[in-house]
């Protein structure tokens, strides 16, 4: 007895002819059919399996045809068939199999998974393949039939259903309803070995009913314009096949739909299941059987690796120190400098050398529309190139006003061992337009206003680059110095449409500088062990030298993130907890012009090491270390105290801009565990970077007195009061400033802002200004003009001459921390009164005036408060803005004549 078990429901038949019976209802429920044995599935991967089955079996018994099964799609070349194919009057072109229908896999699958041979060999072999013919290859081979299969022994011509549609007349001379599996949209002829008697025991496709397939459903689809010029890649099948990129032409990819390659040699997998252990020459085997152009398909897919870790810092002053340059910032170990006493050696090769670098120009759309006013496009284009950029001894006096007021703010470069020739196009550049900037003329201005978009595009395209090659610490160093440079030229422009479009330049310098741990100087080697190890004079002073640039060049970045996050009223990038740098060498070691003049400095006593500093140095009480770190470093330790106040200003006040919030911001600061801290390393900078320090540095006194103006007024209070977003919220800003002026606070800040406007009027004519010394220029003209126009003029003690706040030279230590603390928490606060007692008297004028308030004098003149001694004060601080700022954050100076009713300086288009 035979028994036989359907593969659907399991039941069990003994004779044949129940058994087809069976499978034949099931048939009816399962559309997809196979058109090489009489089984039909239910789902389209089941029959996708079961074909690659026959495909396999063909691969071994025909190896010779495995030419004609190659992916035509991936190829773009169709099959070549044998002569005997596709002939109608060929004796073994009739088949004895049943009609089934074509199903849409059969379609959509390469021509290689059709069965060539049947179950039994005694029928003739059956041709089933797909004839696509490219039209991208060969458009004449086949024009009107670019999908067609042929029935052997008579023509049998479906068209596609998408074409019935469009043609109802043409569809119905045939008298056959289309299959939904030919939705292609162009005339298709299937030539096929198949009987045309339908088998009554399963329903054939292109019997059924549209409403069970998506053939009336097909209106969607794109309608060829000329259905003869058609081809198989219409948009529908674009969509359906896999993209000619995606499929490898290699015999590897035929393992990717997992069929064998023909030509090799088919291995059992039985070894593996059994877990038989492979010795080395299988492994070796094993290894070679992958093609070596995988790996390089690999490869394209990941971008490179970095070569060096993320963080320079541990190798940071190695890599200098041994570095073959003679300066840092150079490019090129030849010195053939031919500087000269009057110029800086910028000649006419140097100048033809950065026009063919930055000639293009910058992209219109990155223009400001003050500046579209300037620059004439007609009259630029009319201009030869080389006539458009600046002459070589134009560049050569840009080149010395850099180092002559801009450098000193922030000393970086080593003059003495700067080469033009040697320094890199990109930091060259830079170097010019700022020196052009600050020159100012029409000339000047119009070629910067012109060439700092694109220059600025192409820092921030290098810097992006820097990120993701291996580039060597020396090289990251460049392009730091050179985006320092560009970000201080966005201010230095005045205007203010360039400084916005370096936002994002200030964000992905400082966060890369931080990234490589510049900030983390622990993390770096000895710096004395370094210089010990170099023996000959000359190359231990260039060694230093270009260890020197780097620190200076580290602090100069972290100057930078303080001024530049204070102009944007955002939170700074640098965590200044963690910060830890290396304070920079005595000047004059810096300035040495050859190695035995340095080596004479040593030995009269310079050191050539310095100490590391932190913000937790300034709450100790050996303050000798740090009254060492000199200009720049003692810069850089108020720098590194402000940007802890932006970073507390930004995490405790309120976020709305609008929103006013305290009065004075270090109430706030109290009560937070880590900016409580602010007010005590404040006052305790006095003695090391403030007016206590002895130093003769206008600078940095001038920051130490911003910083307290920061702690005891809410500056944005102030600018909203100014208008800087309208009038609406100016009047209650008005109001909070008639409220804070009855303070303490208030009165101390106006004391620090009349020493400010002191110590910038007095200074001398050679002593450059910082960009920190012109913002804190501005928010002291803000607060004590407003000051003077809310405060009430019967308030305070009657009957006493004025104050003079700007002449006077108040006792420090004596003030002590009045205004920086809580009146409400001194116990004797009650029994005081507005009377002057006895032990006050012992006290100086400005110590009653900031304890009891009264009238105040500026320069000699008396004011009482109103909207005159505002008006005079604001007017004073914006003509001194006005010869120490030059074009650098001209807008502040516009606001404050403004502001002052005095529209000579003002902007017309404002």
């Amino acid at each position: 007895m035979v028994l036989r078990q359907c593969t659907v429901c399991g039941r069990r038949f003994t004779k044949t002819e129940h058994f087809k019976r069976h499978e034949r209802s099931h048939t009816r429920e399962r559309p997809y059919p196979c058109t090489i044995c009489d089984k039909a599935f239910s789902r389209s991967d089941v029959l996708f399996r079961h074909m690659k089955c026959h495909a396999q079996k063909n691969d071994k018994s025909t190896t010779a045809n495995a030419s004609s099964r190659r992916n035509t799609i991936s190829e773009g070349v169709p099959p070549q068939p044998s002569q005997d194919d596709f002939n109608i009057n060929s004796p073994g072109a009739l088949a004895n199999g049943p009609h089934t229908g074509i199903p849409l896999m059969q379609i959509l699958s390469p021509s290689n998974y059709l069965s060539q041979t049947g179950n039994d060999p005694s029928q003739p072999a059956r041709q089933s393949s797909l004839d696509v013919s490219n039209p991208f290859l060969d458009s004449s081979s086949n024009p009107g039939n670019a999908l067609s299969m042929q029935l052997p022994g008579s023509a049998w011509t479906m068209p596609s259903p998408i074409t019935t549609m469009n043609n109802k007349t043409s569809s119905s001379s045939h008298g056959l309803k289309q299959s939904p599996s030919q939705n292609s949209g162009e005339v298709s002829t299937f030539e096929t070995s198949i009987t045309s008697p339908h088998n009554p025991g399963q329903t054939p496709r292109s019997e059924i009913v549209p409403n069970q397939f998506s053939d009336s459903h097909l209106e969607w689809l794109p309608q060829p314009d000329n259905p003869s010029t058609s081809n198989f890649h219409d948009p529908f099948q674009m969509w359906l096949f896999p993209s000619l990129g995606d499929l490898d032409q290699s015999p590897d990819f035929l393992q990717t739909y997992g069929i064998p390659d023909p030509q090799q040699p088919y291995q059992d997998s039985k070894d593996l299941v059994n877990g038989r252990a492979y010795d080395p020459a299988d492994r070796t085997k094993n290894i070679a059987k992958v093609p070596r152009e995988r790996f390089s398909r690999v490869q394209r897919c990941w971008n490179p690796r970095p070569g060096r870790a993320h963080r320079i810092m541990p190798v940071l002053w190695r890599e200098v120190a041994s570095s073959p340059m003679d300066n840092l910032f150079s490019e090129s170990p030849i010195t053939d400098d031919f500087r000269t006493a009057s110029n800086w050696g910028l000649d006419t090769e140097c100048r033809v050398r950065l026009r063919d670098t930055f000639r293009t120009p910058a992209p219109s759309a990155y223009h400001s529309p003050k500046l579209q006013a300037v620059v004439d496009p007609a009259l630029s284009s009319q201009q030869p190139a080389n006539e458009e950029f600046p002459p070589a001894e134009i560049l050569d006096i840009a080149l010395g006003l850099f180092f002559r007021r801009f450098h000193p703010t922030v000393p970086f470069i080593h003059i003495a061992t700067f080469s033009v020739r040697n320094t890199p196009a990109q930091m060259l550049f830079a170097i010019c337009l700022v020196g052009l900037s600050i020159l100012g003329t029409t000339g000047a201005t119009r070629f910067v206003s012109k060439m700092f978009p694109s220059f600025l595009q192409r820092v921030c395209n290098d810097l992006s680059a820097s990120a993701g090659c291996s580039a060597t610490p020396t090289q990251q160093m460049v392009l730091f110095a050179t985006g320092l440079l560009t970000l201080n030229l966005s201010v230095i422009t005045g205007d203010k449409d360039c400084f916005n479009q370096s936002q994002m330049l200030y964000v992905s310098l400082l966060a890369m500088v931080q990234q490589n741990g510049l900030f983390a100087a622990g993390d770096g080697q000895s710096l004395d062990a370094l210089l010990s190890e170099m023996s000959e004079s000359d190359d231990r002073w260039k060694a230093w030298s270009r260890i020197e640039s780097a620190k200076r060049l580290i602090l100069g970045l972290l100057l930078c993130d303080s001024w530049f996050s204070n102009l944007l009223s955002k939170a700074p990038i640098v965590r200044s907890e963690s910060v830890c740098v290396v304070a920079p060498c005595d000047e004059a070691l810096f300035q040495a012009k050859s190695a035995t003049q340095w080596q004479s400095l040593l030995r009269s006593g310079k050191s050539q090491s310095a100490p590391t500093f932190r913000i937790e140095d300034l709450h100790k009480h050996d303050m000798a270390p740090i009254g060492k770190l000199g200009y720049l470093g003692r810069s850089s330790l108020l720098a590194l105290l402000q940007i802890q106040v932006l970073e507390a200003y930004q995490r405790l006040m309120p976020p709305d801009q609008l929103t006013i919030g305290s009065y004075i911001p270090w109430h706030v600061y109290a009560g937070d565990a880590r900016a409580s801290t602010l007010v005590p390393a404040l006052l305790a900078a006095t003695h090391t970077a403030g007016p206590l320090s002895k130093v003769d540095d206008t600078n940095c006194i001038v920051l130490w007195h911003s910083l307290c103006v920061m702690l005891l007024s809410d500056f944005r209070m102030f600018e909203l009061a100014a208008g800087r977003h309208g009038a609406a919220p100016a009047t209650g800003a008005l109001e909070s400033i008639s409220q804070w002026s009855q303070t303490q606070a208030a009165r101390r800040a106006c004391v620090h802002a009349a020493q400010n406007f002191k110590l910038m009027s007095e200074r001398r004519v050679s002593d450059n200004v910082t960009i920190h010394s012109v913002t804190a220029l501005f928010a002291s003209a803000l607060v004590l003009g407003l000051y003077l126009f809310m405060v009430n003029p019967s308030s305070g003690r009657q009957g006493t001459a004025p104050v003079e706040l700007m002449d006077a030279d108040p006792d420090w230590a004596e003030l002590g921390d009045m205004g920086f603390k809580d009146e409400s928490l001194d116990p004797t606060a009650a029994e005081r009164n507005l009377t002057t007692n006895r032990e006050d008297e012992h006290f100086s004028l400005v110590y009653q005036f900031v304890k009891y308030g009264g009238a105040l004098s500026l320069g000699g003149v008396a004011h009482s408060g109103g909207y005159e001694g505002a008006r005079r004060v604001l007017l004073d601080f914006a003509n001194l803005m006005d010869g120490i700022s030059g074009r650098r954050l001209r807008t502040f100076t516009q606001v404050l004549h403004i502001m002052s009713d005095d529209l000579m300086n003002v902007d017309p288009a404002l």
